[in-house]
This record gives structure tokens, sequence and C-alpha cells, in this order.
């Protein structure tokens, strides 16, 4: 243990070591090639000297930065490659040193071919070290699209999927795999095990690692998985140690799957959406979990149009939903509504989902042709003589969600007829013969059910 603590604080010392070799080696070469271009007989001394001064801190940073990446605080897919490169700068700066030292034993073209090999070497180098510190993306993150295209980089690295319904999404494999993934999956996979874990499948990640309670089912004060990754980023064991750190909605999806019991299979159907993650799921899978009314969901063919101007030519107002829905908008105010009029509608009976026939004719008789209307979601009464016996041929309306009553001559003996309506969720019973202590004794035995009544 302390000699594990002695060589991560040597390492702490990388940064201070890794740019003295880029100071003495570039300084060397461009020495070498200003004498070259003044054409000087006798090389400078100071070439070889800054040669040898490269390598030996080229070393220095070689050293400490190996017992740096020991920490486990880099992912080991960028580590190896920048490790070993940086062995082998080491080796071509004593190699270039011992050249430079005897400039006239070994050719001119030799000599610049090593510099060019050492410059290409340190610009590699650095920029795989970058990308350890910084992240991939952190010079090109901010460059012009044409930039970006030129060098394979792109401007929004985390461009995600998007989802349809709730039912069709898998909580662990669509939502949080993928987080794991891409922040995680580096420094614990099958090969690489960082702390005995390996997150690469549900059931290593089940096994867990040296850590006791890696994932606690229920309990993210408990799961040591939780606690590393909302540790502040100074702290030796947050994870993961790049700076490729998991997002604010990131976090709060892991939060909300671990209090969820933390499942492997299920869709995000079968969980409870808490109020917390609906927002994260609309923000970032474009997932909306909030219940939608009955008419975004029904999928029906296009009407003819002659079926439409039928309907205006009979004296209904006909508006469609929207150019992607086919459900109709219907109103009639007139004072000559007839059984025969509202025949018209049921031949389109399907396709009515809002219907207003508010200050109309439209009597309690007539209302049993609404009945038929299976996709009916909005029902405009208000100031009609419509009365409890009408109310009664809306109760097998299965999808109707407002009603609006306002002004009728319905009665209390309405409410249980309201009441077998299990969709509706607002009714409007103002300026009616239904009292307020009645309306308020249904609304508290149906929680779902909000009664609007004036006292007139």
């Amino acid at each position: 243990m302390i000699a594990l603590e002695f060589t991560t604080f040597l390492g702490r010392f990388h940064p201070l070591f890794v740019h003295l070799p880029i100071g003495f080696l570039f300084l060397a070469i461009v020495l070498e090639w200003y004498e070259s271009f003044r054409k000087t007989e006798v090389k400078s001394k100071l070439i070889p000297i800054a040669w040898l001064l490269g390598a030996v801190s080229a070393t220095g940073a070689a050293v400490t930065g190996w017992f740096l990446g020991e920490t486990g605080l880099y992912e080991e897919e960028y580590l190896f490659s920048h490790r070993w490169l940086g062995v082998a700068l080491v080796v071509v700066a004593f190699v270039g040193w011992y050249i430079k030292s005897k400039p006239k034993a070994f050719p001119v073209k030799l000599q610049h071919g090593f510099n060019i090999l050492l410059l290409a070497m340190l610009f590699i180098e650095g920029h795989k070290g970058g990308n350890l510190t910084h992240g991939e993306t952190y010079l090109t993150e901010y460059a012009p699209a044409p930039i970006q295209k030129l060098i394979g980089g792109t401007g929004n690295k985390d461009v995600l999927p998007e989802f349809g319904t709730p039912d069709s999404v898998q909580v662990y494999a669509d939502l949080v795999a993928p987080i794991f993934d891409a922040k995680c999956i580096g420094c614990h996979n099958a090969e690489i095990k960082r702390g005995g874990l390996n997150m690469s499948h549900p059931d290593s990640l089940r096994m867990g690692g040296e850590s006791e309670n890696v994932i606690a089912a229920g309990n993210t004060e408990g799961s040591e998985l939780f606690k590393r990754i909302t540790l502040p980023p100074k702290n030796i064991k947050f994870m993961p140690p790049t700076n490729n750190a998991l997002t604010y909605d990131e976090i709060k999806t892991v939060e909300w799957w671990i209090e969820q019991g933390a499942p492997f299979e299920g869709s995000l159907a079968s969980l409870k959406v808490t109020e917390n993650i609906k927002p994260i799921l609309l923000r970032r899978y474009g997932i909306d979990t909030n219940p939608k009314p009955w008419y975004e969901t029904v999928q029906l063919q296009k009407l003819d149009s002659m079926q439409l101007s039928s309907l205006v030519q009979t004296g209904f107002e006909v508006k469609t939903l929207g150019p992607d829905n086919s459900l109709l908008d219907i109103k009639y105010s007139g004072s000559d509504l007839t059984k025969e009029k509202l025949s018209e509608l049921e031949n389109v009976k399907e396709y009515i989902t809002w219907l207003s026939l508010a200050n109309s004719n439209v009597s309690d008789e007539l209302l049993s042709s609404v009945s038929q209307f299976t996709n009916l979601t909005r029902l405009e009464l208000e100031k009609t003589a419509i009365s409890d016996k009408g109310v009664a041929h809306l109760s097998e309306l299965e999808h109707l969600e407002a009603l609006n009553l306002y002004g009728t001559k319905v009665t209390d003996a309405c409410l249980p007829y309201i009441e077998k309506i299990s969709s509706l969720k607002r009714v409007y019973l103002w300026q009616t013969g239904v009292s307020p202590q009645t309306a308020k004794s249904t609304q508290e035995n149906n929680e779902r059910l909000k009664i609007v009544i004036g006292k007139g």
C-alpha cells in the first residue's frame, strides 16, 4: 500500500516532466536547421546537449507517466499506445543524441530524417496525451465544420437514437448500457478489469468487483458505482477519471434505474416513470411518457374529400386535427339539427373526436346517435335542452375525456351516468341543477375526475 502511494506520488510529477523534452528537443532541431540555413560549417555544441537533456527529461516523463497510468485513472484502450510511444520516443531521443554528438560521422539526410521522425513522434504523443486528459474531441469540438470534416471530427459526438413508444424501449439495453459503454467499458471490460469489475455484460456486472455492492438494487446510497460517478472530480476515486465524465442527464438516468431496482430486463412501460426522469427521457431520447389523449393514438386512413364536402353542405363546420391526423373536429350551432343530419355524421362516426353541438337544438333523443362515436374525446353540449336522460346515452363512450354541460337541464341524477364514463377527466356543470354538495361528494370518490361547477 505504501509502495502504491509512493509511485502515485511520483506519477503526479508527469505534467512537470512532460513539457521539458518538448522544449529541449524542439530547440535542438530549430537550432540545427537554423545553422544549416546559415551554412555554418562547425555545428554548435548546444545541439547535442539539448538532445541529451531532451532524452533525459523524456525518460523522467515516461517513468512518471508509467506510474500515473498504474493508478487506474485512465482508459486502458488509449493508455497502452501512449505509454509505449513514450518509451519509443526516449529511445529515439538517445539515439538522436548519439548521432548529433558525432555530426560528421553520419549523413546529413539521416540527421534531418531523425529530426522529422522525432517531431512527428512528439506531435502524436502529445495528441494522445491530450486525448487521455481532455477527451478525443478536445481539439476539434469547436473547429469550423469544414475542418472537422477534413480531420474526421464530428460536431456532435453524442447524437443519440430516438425511440417510439415506452413499450418499445428496453431500459437497460437502450438507456443504461449505452452510458456504460461510452463512459465505463474502457476500464472495466473482459480484458481490463479495473477494481476487478467487468461491466461489458449484465452477468459480469451482477458479479461486481473488489468493492461490495457495486449496484445495490433500489439503493443509490449503497451502490458503489453511483457513489463513484457523483464524487467531486478532484477526488481520486471519481469515475470515470477522464474528461469524459457522465453528464447530468446520464447520472440521473443511472440513478433512476437503480432506484427502480436496477433491472436488466423489462421495458420502460413496466417501470415507474417518476416526474424527475420524464424531462430527461423527453430531452435526451425524445420519449414522451406523459399520457396521450386518445385522439393522438388513433390511426385511420384519410377520408375522401367528397365525404367532407357532404358534411359541410349539410351545415356542419368540419376541421381535421392536422396534416398527419385524419380525425375530425365538428361543430354545429344551428337550430335546425335533425336526425337525418346526424345520420350524415354516423357515416364517419369513427373519425369524430371533437364534437360541439353547443347552442343548438340537440335533444336527448338525438344524443343516442352520438353514443356511436367510438373515438369521441370531447363533447360540448352547453346551453342546450339536454337533460339527465340525454347524458344516459353517453355512458358507453369509452374514450370521452371532456364533457361540457354548462347551462343545460341536468340534475344530480346525471352524476351516476357520468361516473360510468371511466375515461372522463373533466365535466363542466355550472348553471345546472346539479348541487355543489353532490358534485363535491362525487369528485371525492373519483380522483381522476374534475368537476367544475358554480353556485347558480
